[in-house]
């Protein structure tokens, strides 16, 4: 009994002290690239006409975070499930009619511990050219939906150029975003701290800072001392 609590209790401190993804400093194959720029929900539309109606097809992403809820105003029904980092709805118009939704679901995301992950094709110490943003999303008729971001570096881009749409196929969103955001930071690319150069604590620690490490610290402690006795 006692080892098995002290199992827990050390499984408890590891979680605590895993770090959340952090936009800002996101490390791709040992280099680290600053995203925070494009930390904003981004809506990419567009129509086919099937007569008599129009399909209209949206997806709102934010490659920093899940999507904020939704308002009140929109049925429930209408709505992308919570954690969803990528949203896909198809909408269809037809003339003299209210426009209905037909399909919304999530393509990146379906809870708030889901997180991306981040792959570049990498030799030694090369920086990549390019590395690809990866996250599940809702399973939808026993197909698994999945977002695949391909980020380019573009120094001569804007971080609020929009990313394009390579297509949707077996469930598999693919974007490609040549921006200067996707190049990795160099030796002199990060900022210095604004308060003289003392050391702070990261940032997008799960546990909160000194105050989580510290009690993560007493939880190991405790752990230890139940499984050798003393």
């Amino acid at each position: 009994m006692r080892s098995s609590l002290a199992l827990g209790l050390l499984a408890s401190a590891l979680t605590l002290t895993v770090s959340a993804f952090d936009c800002k400093k996101a490390q791709v194959a040992g280099h680290i690239y600053d995203l925070s720029p494009l930390a904003r929900e981004i809506t990419l539309d567009s129509n086919t006409t099937t007569p008599p109606t129009v399909t209209g097809t949206r997806y709102v992403l934010n490659p920093c975070a899940p999507l904020k809820a939704e308002p009140d105003s929109v049925p429930a029904i209408d709505r992308c499930p919570d954690g969803a980092w990528v949203c896909r709805s198809v909408t269809n118009y037809k003339k003299d009619e209210k426009p209905r939704v037909t399909e919304v679901n999530s393509v990146a995301g379906k809870s708030s511990k889901d997180e991306p992950v981040l792959e570049a094709k990498a030799s030694g110490s090369e920086t990549p050219a390019e590395f690809h943003w990866i996250l599940k999303g809702a399973e939808v008729e026993k197909v698994a939906w999945s977002t695949n971001i391909k980020f380019v570096c573009n120094k001569s881009a804007k971080d609020l150029d929009l990313p394009t749409v390579v297509g949707f196929k077996d469930g598999v969103l693919s974007l490609e975003w040549a921006v200067p955001a996707a190049c990795a930071l160099g030796a002199g690319d990060e900022k210095p701290p604004s308060d003289g150069g003392k050391e702070k604590e990261p940032s997008g620690s799960s546990g909160g800072g000194f105050f989580s490490t510290m009690f993560s610290l007493f939880v190991v402690v405790s752990a230890l001392y139940l499984v050798l006795g003393v």
